[in-house]
């Protein structure tokens, strides 16, 4: 019988995602030792990346006689990229993920077996299967780069080139190793867009209980609970989506340039090899979106049916005091909240996902018609 993805291992299964990268903040009262560790391991990661970046940099401008070659490190360029913003945003804002990871854990530790039950039934079935195969296509499609080397006639997992002889030992050995390190660090990078989708579900799901709370309140003393939790709640969710948003916009960004590349590979006469590749990584930038836009909308909903319910609750019958509070907390259940993109872009909503893959196959249209008309022309 298959085991359950319960609540607690959900959040191992993240936390062991995001382990190579030492992503998730140190608890408030760590030493500075263990700061000072954390810091330079960030400053070494981007280092390596930017060497990783150089080594490809230079591999284009030697080999521009090469289109399929000058594509493939050029693709391998953003997803390292990729990996510089999401650090610099960790630091930009490292006080407020560190916040709302402890906000995280310290609901997790204290959870009620019967709270448990409603985010299993709610939440972690529903979403676990799907937020798990994204986690493992990252790491998966890593670990093939990495065995390329040994199955394939290519020297290093990525195509780069160096000014210095790398094909000798020991000179081969480390450039590899460079790699692989930096390769983990990529796909560890994208397992972060599972972190900020779990912390935007577990917002929903915490709105969730409050609902099942408004159910069953029986006097004054319940309500008031509720209006207290509710005014946290808001809280910590503004704190959650201003944490997730530069991390979204990252993935955003560098997702669609890589999906107007790919289209432009199916345009040209690219090798069918690389077409194929192609599909596959952008299936995955597209999944990396999605992954942002399905918990946003729920939130959205979720956030706004706190009216709805308190509502229907015997306020008729309560006192006066009790009428202005319902009154307070449906106003301020009436402003959904939103996981608004900085840069003047819209809201994530599963809205906003529809028409980003309109405007992606738009932008793929208008290359192919303008690649036909100048071949035509010529």
């Amino acid at each position: 019988m298959q085991k359950k993805i319960t609540l607690r291992k959900t959040i191992a299964i993240v936390k062991l995602s995001l382990f190579v990268i030492w992503f998730l903040p140190l608890p408030l009262d760590a030493s500075k030792r263990k700061i000072l560790c954390m810091k330079l391991y960030q400053y070494v990661s981007i280092l390596l990346t930017i060497t990783v970046i150089a080594s490809m940099v230079y591999a284009v401008m030697k080999n521009l006689h090469d289109p399929e070659l000058v594509i493939k490190s050029s693709l391998g360029l953003f997803p390292c990229f990729h990996v510089i913003w999401n650090i610099l945003c960790r630091v930009a804002i490292y006080q407020r993920l560190q916040y709302v990871t402890f906000k995280m854990e310290n609901f997790c530790a204290l959870i009620k077996t019967r709270e448990e039950e409603i985010v299993q039934q709610n939440y972690i079935d529903k979403c676990a299967n799907f937020y798990g195969f994204c986690i493992s296509s990252f790491y998966m499609s890593v670990f093939a780069l990495f065995v390329g080397p040994i199955v394939l006639d290519q020297p290093l997992p990525a195509p780069a080139e160096f000014p210095f002889d790398a094909s000798r030992q020991p000179l081969r050995a480390i450039t590899y190793l460079h790699q692989v390190v930096v390769g983990l660090q990529i796909a560890a990078h994208l397992s972060v867009n599972a972190f900020m989708a779990f912390l935007l579900w577990l917002a929903s799901a915490r709105f969730k209980l409050l609902i099942e709370d408004l159910r069953t309140i029986a006097n004054i003393y319940d309500f008031m609970k509720c209006i207290e939790k509710h005014q946290q709640l808001l809280e910590y969710a503004k704190e959650v989506t201003l944490t997730v948003r530069p991390f979204a916009l990252g993935t955003i960004f560098f997702s669609t340039i890589a999906l107007i590349v790919f289209g432009l590979i199916f345009i040209t006469g690219a090798s069918l090899t690389l077409k194929i590749q192609c599909v596959f990584l952008a299936v995955s930038a597209l999944l990396e979106v999605f992954m942002y836009a399905w918990p946003a909308e729920h939130l959205i909903h979720i956030s706004n049916n706190i009216a709805q319910i308190a509502f229907e609750t015997n306020w008729y019958d309560e006192s006066e005091d009790f009428r202005k509070n319902l009154q307070m907390i449906i106003l301020r259940s009436q402003k959904p909240i939103l996981v608004i993109l900085p840069c003047g872009l819209p809201s994530l909503s599963l809205h906003y996902y529809a028409s980003y893959l309109s405007t992606i196959f738009s932008y793929f249209t208008t290359m192919r018609m303008m690649f036909d008309e100048q071949k035509n022309g010529a």
